[in-house]
């Protein structure tokens, strides 16, 4: 009995071992002129197969050890912007600016800022960037054109939602309404102003609107805080003209301040209202979508309950209650 069951075991065990499932190989699986049969369509009683073959160069490598490549960054989003204000009728200090009497022959400047390539400081999606202006009155009689006015500013900060970014900052300014303001009331021969400012800009290029609204504090030169509120909106292809076509932009601000001018200066400084041409190639050589730009721009603006609190830092009076000014620019972003 024992030996007619040991027999058997022996005759079953290596078939039932031949119906095991294969053995799963160690290391990377090449595919190569692998193939195998699909059904197919057949008629009632036959049996018909369809073959595919696949070669090794129908499926990609896969190496579970290299590294994702990071996305690459959007070409919409420049990291330096300069603009070249070639020319303004007035000079102006957010909206509000000084009589004609006093300057007769316009103002112009360079500004720029550059965003650093890091955009996640501190893995917090924090970006960080450097800007500046450089600007002359263009009349040497004129005694806020004795300086050339000079500002360096410094940001940190993050995109709240798309199109909507918060910036913290710091602003050293020297001449102009600003500095001479700050000699007057610091009795001293330096024409310097510091402050931190807090920033929400916003822009939308699909929708069209546009604005910003910044909190300065003043505290060097002068001290108290200063506003500006800017709301404006995009109309685009105003005119098409073989292949130049233009956009328009339309905006609105005022500048409020309390005690920036000096003691008891509290109010509006200036409203404006201001029209820009943005014209553009269809070929992408200028304009909405590339790198160089143009736009010439007319402002009106009326100082408010500020004006005259201010004149006296001067013995002319440096506030015009009214001015309408024209002016054009020029920038390159990449």
């Amino acid at each position: 009995m024992k030996t007619r069951t040991l027999t058997a075991l022996a005759i079953t065990i290596p078939a039932l071992a031949s119906e095991l499932p294969p053995v799963i190989p160690v290391g990377p699986v090449s595919y190569d002129n692998v193939s195998y049969q699909a059904p197919s369509a057949t008629m009632p009683g036959e049996t018909a197969t369809t073959e595919y073959t696949a070669t090794a160069g129908d499926v990609p490598a896969y190496n579970a050890e290299a590294p994702l490549a990071p996305a690459p960054a959007s070409s919409s989003t420049p990291n330096t912007i300069i603009n070249l204000n070639i020319y303004s009728s007035d000079y102006q200090v957010r909206g509000m600016g000084v009589t004609n009497h006093l300057s007769n022959h316009g103002f112009s400047s360079v500004s720029g800022s550059h965003t650093f390539a890091n955009r996640n400081l501190f893995n917090r999606g924090l970006h960080h960037k450097i800007g500046g202006t450089f600007g002359y009155i263009w009349d040497g009689a004129c005694p806020l054109g004795e300086t050339p006015i000079f500002q360096v500013d410094y940001a940190i900060g993050k995109e709240i939602f798309p199109n909507l970014n918060l910036d913290f900052g710091y602003s050293f300014k020297r001449g102009g309404l600003e500095g001479a303001a700050a000699r007057f009331y610091n009795g001293g021969a330096h024409r310097v102003a510091q402050d931190f400012n807090l920033t929400i800009d916003f822009n939308d290029y699909q929708k069209g609107f546009f604005g910003h609204a910044t909190w300065g504090v003043g505290f060097q030169g002068l001290t108290g805080s200063y506003f500006d509120f800017e709301a404006g909106y995009r109309f685009t292809n105003v005119f098409l003209l073989n292949n130049i076509a233009a956009d328009l932009e339309l905006s609105a601000g005022v500048a409020p301040s309390l005690g920036y001018w000096g003691a008891g200066v509290e109010g509006v400084d200036a409203y404006r209202i201001k029209a820009a041409l943005v014209p553009y190639a269809l070929n992408g050589a200028f304009g909405r979508d590339s790198r160089l730009y143009i736009k010439p721009w007319v402002q009106w603006s009326c100082s408010g309950s500020n004006d005259h609190k201010i004149d006296r830092i001067s013995g002319d009076g440096p506030i015009d209650h009214s001015q309408f000014t024209i002016g054009i620019d020029m920038g390159w972003k990449f």
